[in-house]
């Protein structure tokens, strides 16, 4: 989907739907840039209300459904991954915005928790998929 085009909207609408249905209880969405998690709090998630927390400085309370993150901020090059205060199979639902080719290394941070919670579902979106013969690489 193109920018501007309603990608977080459309993630809300189907992470809300799955979580207010109980097949999902637990989800963490993931962002690369302070803007988009503050925008999406504000903005289209606002509904979750008193289920959804933005995780700053590395601090994890986990009485929370719905979790917003940076997910250069919940990885440290220097072992002190916040995301590892979860339990690997805490989340149902992990959501990446923006994971554009830039940050979609193999050894990319959001690659790196989504490994760590590899039991759960995961949906990524971005505007700039790569094509190739095999169809969209990221």
């Amino acid at each position: 989907m193109a920018t501007g085009t309603g990608k977080t909207y459309t993630a809300f609408q189907f992470i809300y739907r799955l979580w207010k249905s109980g097949a999902k209880k637990r989800i963490l969405f993931l962002a690369d840039r302070t803007a988009l998690i503050d925008q999406t709090a504000r903005g289209d998630f606002r509904h979750f209300k008193d289920a959804m927390t933005i995780i700053k400085h590395k601090k994890i309370d986990t009485a929370y459904n719905v979790y917003l993150a940076l997910y250069q901020g919940l990885s440290d090059s220097q072992g002190a991954d916040a995301y590892k205060q979860f339990s690997p199979d805490f989340f149902d639902l992990v959501v990446i915005d923006e994971c554009h080719r830039g940050s979609a290394k193999e050894d990319s941070a959001w690659r790196e928790i989504l490994r760590y919670f590899n039991t759960c579902h995961s949906y990524r979106y971005d505007c700039n998929a790569k094509r190739n013969r095999q169809g969209f690489q990221y």
